[in-house]
């Protein structure tokens, strides 16, 4: 790939400051993954947007040194499936806390990816857990974006009734919100067990 390709994949222009242009795009990228991280279908696209930036920077002689204060550390990876719903819930929400800070402090693809792929692994985990029962057939559009707070007020009023773990919810008792984030949570593990 040549300069002038390259600088035409990344939309900027050779005559201005590089380093700037290619930081914007990495930029505007992460803003863009940042928003959709729950939406695990679009992970390969992501893979090939950042491995086009890493391609297109070495093609104008940009080398990416990784932020030693931002260097990628495993979070913990995995989740403990035996828990009740409410701590299974917890337990993923404070690994996405740190997947994200580490996300967000991260400015070199490479790590980008990796953080990625390490969080791939702990949502598929997170999926499979809410997949484990019964499926439901409710139609809920793949891009539907959940509240955290609402599924965890909900998972709250269910512990507080004595409902714990997923095998003792039924069917006539479940909460409006959690069959839509469980049959949500059976689609995409499906789609994924597809490709």
């Amino acid at each position: 790939m040549s300069p002038q390709e390259a600088a035409a994949l990344l939309n900027i222009d050779l005559k201005e400051d590089l380093e700037e242009q290619v930081e914007l795009v990495i930029f505007e990228l992460k803003q863009k993954i940042y928003r959709q991280l729950d939406q695990l279908l679009l992970y390969p696209k992501w893979y090939k947007e950042l491995q086009r930036i890493t391609d297109a920077s070495s093609a104008l002689d940009m080398l990416f040194l990784e932020d030693k204060q931002a260097t990628f550390t495993n979070f913990t990876n995995e989740l403990n499936i035996q828990l009740p719903m409410l701590a299974f819930f917890n337990q993923y929400q404070v690994q996405r806390k740190e997947m994200a800070l580490q996300f967000h402090r991260a400015q070199v693809p490479d790590v980008l990816q990796r953080i990625l792929v390490a969080w791939s692994e702990v949502q598929k985990q997170y999926l499979e857990f809410w997949s484990n029962r019964q499926e439901l057939f409710i139609e809920v559009p793949l891009n539907t974006q959940f509240d955290p707070q609402a599924v965890l007020k909900t998972l709250e009023e269910l512990k507080d009734k004595g409902v714990l773990f997923i095998h003792d919810l039924n069917q006539e008792g479940i909460p409006d919100l959690l069959q839509q984030y469980i049959a949500w949570n059976q689609k995409i593990w499906t789609k994924l067990q597809l490709n």
